[in-house]
């Protein structure tokens, strides 16, 4: 049987004393898009920060076990840990302007990260860098890589953290509300470029959103969270079409979903 590219057994996550994650068992297979929805709070983004050993010093992951490609994440050393971040793993934050250095250009900051992982020739760093521009439509890559991130728009600057996520062709994509801090018609676009990428290179993503909507349009499957719960797991159609938990149908009920062109 052929493993799942990620799988979280049995996961129960606390804050200090407070548990926010509960028996969580979800599995996410190469190339497949899983969106995880639930309100705030509901224990999203905790579940994608366990997988990439992101929680911060009081976060514990208190019970079970966290796969990446048939090895247990939870026993990695933080060296170990450091290795998969960007070969194998991806994240792109809610806000990627706020998660950049405001005083150094987009190019500086690739030139460093590609550094960290053994890239050494800027000029392939450039032209790694213009490729994914050019598949995300964002033609003037020049101009973009010799800008800061505040001299960029909100949607530019999402799309600069998609290609950075996206530099080393990682297998495993996390998102954390990519669109959330964004406009209804730049949201989509950003979510059609996240799938062209999976299309382009079989990138399996985790998208982490309170919008079901979104889920809807871009997801394979979708695990729908309440207070630390997994209330609902299974394919998209199944829980859209035919959800079984009330908070399942509230959430459907209150958000638009995006049309397919």
């Amino acid at each position: 049987m052929i493993e799942p590219l990620l799988a979280f057994q049995n996961v129960d996550i606390s804050y200090g004393d407070q548990p926010v994650v509960n028996n969580i068992n979800l599995k996410i297979e190469q190339g497949e898009i899983l969106g995880i929805v639930g309100e705030s709070g509901s224990g999203k983004s905790t579940l994608i920060k366990a997988a990439m050993g992101l929680l911060d010093p009081t976060g514990l992951v208190n019970q079970g076990d966290i796969f990446y490609k048939g090895h247990n994440i939870l026993n990695m050393n933080a060296e170990k840990i450091r290795a998969l971040r960007g070969p194998e793993m991806g994240i792109i934050f809610q806000n990627c302007g706020s998660a950049l250095c405001s005083i150094r250009t987009i190019r500086d900051q690739l030139y460093e990260t590609m550094e960290q992982h053994g890239f050494k020739d800027h000029k392939e760093v450039d032209q790694r860098a213009k490729t994914l521009f050019e598949k995300i439509n964002l033609n003037d890559s020049d101009r973009i890589l010799n800008s800061y991130p505040f001299e960029l728009s909100g949607g530019m600057n999402q799309r600069v953290g998609i290609v950075m996520a996206m530099m080393l062709e990682p297998d495993m994509l996390f998102a954390d509300e990519p669109t959330s801090a964004l406009d209804v018609t730049v949201q989509a676009q950003v979510i059609r470029e996240m799938m062209k990428l999976r299309d382009e290179f079989g990138t399996a993503i985790a998208i982490v959103t309170h919008n079901i909507g979104v889920v809807s349009y871009m997801a394979d499957k979708v695990a729908v969270m309440c207070q630390g719960q997994l209330v609902e797991y299974g394919k998209t159609r199944d829980v859209i079409d035919y959800p079984q938990e009330q908070y399942t149908r509230q959430l459907i009920q209150a958000v638009p979903r995006i049309r397919r062109r």
